[in-house]
């Protein structure tokens, strides 16, 4: 967790650090003798099966075992407030790799609490879904955050990818979220990026990682080794969910796949440099390492028409002979292995393809059939002479229903002084992931839109607020509702002044008028239940509940 001397080497520390871990037997044995893309797919094949944790109040009952602080407090990277674990009111669940940037589905990824962490709920605010970097100019931030440890605004020259701000961790923390970013990239190489995800991570299972992120984390990496706080975390995240970080257990194995020792196989001990023969070495049997027999592939939430493609590293040693995978079983027509333009039901891979360090990566593609919906079941077999029994990979495609959603109504700001305001807006009746603020600054001339920010918010937020507005400047906002990978259409415009209504719901001067809150008008007062919008001339919006 925190800088080292430089005269303490990084070996020693991770030495010192590791024999306290309690690694199960073998569980890194398939990793032996591979480098780069094929031990990033081979520990993808480890650790990707886990037992997902509910979110919400499941995830506090695991931050229990992963994030208590002298016994008492939660531990909150973000901030050194001392917030009792009894109570959590003040704080957020940190997806310190934003849920927006695989497109907000609920997924494992949404679940897993190697990446989830509790924080202070201003900091996470203003955290948003900026890529973690260094920032060279520092931004005033209004948000009342007790003790904070980080720092926010533009970034360094050469990082956060095209992102305006960024998010700078306390140097304390910077090695803990980097070995934590590694582990997202291997554990979900598999996942579509979008958004702001696009900034660091990169559309393949190797690197994983844009080339400006790569550097940072590694160095972040090298100059703040393992600490015993992630240890002991690891170890809870093992108790609760099953898997590990193996960039914890094993940080060197960072250096193999993105590092400098890229040409080298990794060991779980350094070789000798001038090693003796082995009179009598082990023999290297004929095997696949990945996938696993029994393994699982899940193509989650496919609409009707659309299709969804994973990718299944193919990895294995001591093969001279090609091994074959076929497709078969009750749904085998709709699962298909993509080479190139054609979509094949058997494929035969090379025994050099499968021996070698990168592995063979094979795409599997599920396409729904019609507008059928539920859960379509195959099996892809390997087969080959030198293999004692074949490995049988389960593939589960789940079809789903069309999604659509009502655009959110956005409602006028309040507490608007020269420095910023709250945008607002009306929740849409069906359950979503969360919300999306688009906001729009316009030239000096207000002639047209010359910066445009995006802003994530949680689910059950109904407001933002902004601390960095320019009153010089017109501006205004829009709010979409996201789902999934839906998004629904953009809200009406707000544009920002102390005496805003609501753009694009014309208003009679004269009349109150109501509206639902997805912006459709009444004819006369509303009567039943339910939640309304009430505009007077256009300047003065009033949320009403009937009852």
């Amino acid at each position: 967790m925190k800088y080292r001397s430089v005269f303490l080497t990084l070996a020693t520390a991770l030495a010192a650090l590791s024999a306290g871990a309690a690694i199960p037997a073998g569980y890194y044995d398939a990793c032996k003798g591979k480098s780069k893309g094929a031990l990033k797919s081979q520990l993808y094949t480890i650790v990707k099966n886990h037992n997902a944790i509910s979110y919400g109040d499941a995830t506090w009952r695991a931050f229990k075992s992963t994030d208590v602080r002298d016994g008492k407090y939660w531990w909150d990277i973000y901030t050194d407030a001392n917030v009792n674990i009894s109570g959590n009111s003040s704080m957020n669940i940190e997806h310190s790799f934003p849920k927006s940037w695989w497109g907000g589905g609920k997924n494992d990824a949404y679940r897993d609490i190697v990446h989830l962490m509790p924080v202070n709920a201003n900091a996470n605010n203003l955290r948003n879904n900026y890529p973690f970097a260094e920032v060279e100019t520092e931004k005033s931030y209004k948000q009342q955050v007790p003790s904070p440890r980080f720092r926010y605004g533009y970034p360094k020259s050469g990082q956060g990818g095209n992102a305006t701000y960024v998010f700078e961790p306390d140097d304390e923390y910077k090695g803990d979220l980097a070995r934590t970013y590694f582990y997202m990239v291997t554990c979900y190489q598999n996942l579509t990026w979008s958004g702001n995800g696009t900034y660091t991570a990169a559309q393949n299972t190797y690197p994983t990682l844009q080339p400006w992120a790569q550097e940072m984390l590694l160095r972040w990496h090298r100059e703040d080794p393992v600490s015993q706080k992630e240890l002991d975390r690891n170890e809870g995240v093992y108790r609760e969910q099953g898997n590990r970080n193996p960039f914890i257990d094993h940080p060197e194995m960072v250096e193999h796949i993105w590092g400098d020792r890229q040409n080298q196989g990794w060991a779980t001990v350094d070789p000798d440099p001038d090693p003796d023969p082995d009179p009598d070495p082990d023999p290297v049997y004929a095997e696949l390492t990945a996938p696993l027999d029994g393994d699982y592939y899940k193509f989650e939430d496919v609409r009707p028409g659309q299709t969804l493609s994973l990718e299944i590293p193919v990895l294995g040693k001591g093969l001279t002979r090609s091994v074959v995978a076929k497709i078969s079983g009750a749904a085998a027509d709709r699962f298909s292995i993509v080479v190139g333009k054609s979509e094949l039901k058997a494929l035969t891979v090379s025994a050099s393809d499968v021996n070698n360090k990168e592995g063979y990566g094979m795409t599997i593609r599920y396409t729904p059939a019609g507008v059928t919906q539920g859960i379509d079941e195959a099996v892809l077999t390997f087969t080959g002479a030198e293999l004692e029994e074949p490995v049988s990979v389960h593939l589960q495609g789940t079809c789903v229903a069309p999604v659509t959603l009502p655009a959110p109504v956005a409602l006028p700001a309040e507490q608007v002084s020269a420095e910023g305001y709250i945008a607002r807006w009306m929740k849409i009746a069906p359950e979503v992931d969360g919300y999306i603020v688009y906001r729009s600054i316009y030239n000096a001339d207000a002639t047209a839109v010359e910066k445009k920010l995006t802003y994530e918010v949680e689910a059950d937020a109904e407001s933002l607020a902004i601390d960095d507005r320019d009153e010089t400047l017109r501006e205004s906002y829009a709010v979409s509702a996201i789902l999934g990978d839906v998004e629904s259409p953009l809200s009406n415009e707000i544009i920002v002044s102390e005496a805003a209504g609501i753009s694009g719901i014309e208003s009679d001067s004269r009349a109150a008028r109501w509206f639902t809150p997805e912006g459709y008008e009444l004819d006369t007062a509303p009567a039943a239940p339910g939640v309304y919008i009430m505009a007077v001339g256009g300047k003065q919006v009033k949320t009403i509940i009937v009852r």
